[in-house]
């Protein structure tokens, strides 16, 4: 009788195991699909200003991949000093995702501190542009508007207001893509 019991147990063990696992789903559009015009690998110029007298002019690559089915995005971004390669401008890393309950895009972007922000990410409606953007808490808004320029060059300018209204830009890159975009 044990050995029945134990086998019942572990029956019931395996098929409740089966239940929790993850259902296989046909094929589907990718829920980034409105991102996906940046996929593949970057590289290109740029620069930042991050206050009075303090512009950095500096060497970037980017990196865009599509994971989990194309339900999430991620984008890997180094920027070195064009002056001193040694030195770091600009790494960050973040994700994309579409966020089902408030039916908007979501970035989370982090720093290379592993500080990080969650940003709300609109698409454009031209099909290769989009913009994000946070409050920088006590300082103001940040957006980033990124887009495929007319050669097909990822192009993005980054901008600062106090108020929302008036808006001064403070980041610019273009980058053109390096080999065949990679999902």
């Amino acid at each position: 009788m044990p050995t029945l019991r134990f086998c019942l147990l572990m029956s019931f063990g395996l098929l409740a195991r089966t239940a929790n696992a993850q259902p296989a789903t046909p094929a589907a559009t990718p829920k980034v699909q409105p991102f996906l015009f940046l996929e593949g690998d970057w590289q290109g110029a740029g620069w930042i200003q991050l206050g009075p007298n303090q512009r950095s002019e500096f060497n970037q690559t980017e990196t865009v991949r599509r994971k989990l089915g194309g339900n999430l995005l991620t984008i890997e971004g180094l920027g070195l000093d064009k002056a001193n390669a040694q030195r770091t401008i600009h790494n960050a890393f973040a994700t994309v995702a579409f966020d089902a309950a408030s039916n908007t895009f979501r970035m989370r972007a982090y720093r290379a501190d592993g500080a990080y922000t969650d940003a709300l990410a609109t698409p454009g409606t031209d099909g290769h542009s989009f913009v994000w953007g946070f409050d920088y808490p006590g300082m103001g808004k940040v957006r980033f508007t990124i887009g495929l320029d007319a050669q097909g060059q990822w192009h993005e300018v980054g901008e600062f207001s106090r108020d929302g209204t008036q808006w001064m830009k403070n980041f610019e890159m273009t980058l053109h893509r390096v080999g065949a975009a990679k999902p």
